[in-house]
């Protein structure tokens, strides 16, 4: 998508907007490996690289 982004930006305006309506129609789900609270920030900094989904930080 960055490519798109940088050379096509009109091209990446329709895809994102495409994929927003997906995954508000429940097509596409984002991926949540772990909620951590925001106080141990630093963990999930550091466990960025090894999970396979999103970390939430929650307050």
């Amino acid at each position: 998508m960055r490519a798109a982004a940088v050379g096509k930006p009109e091209l990446y305006d329709r895809r994102r907007n495409e994929l927003w309506q997906l995954r508000e129609a429940g097509v596409l789900r984002t991926a949540v490996h772990e909620e951590i609270p925001l106080a141990d920030a630093a963990r999930a900094l550091v466990e960025q690289r090894r999970n396979r989904g999103k970390v939430v930080l929650v307050p």
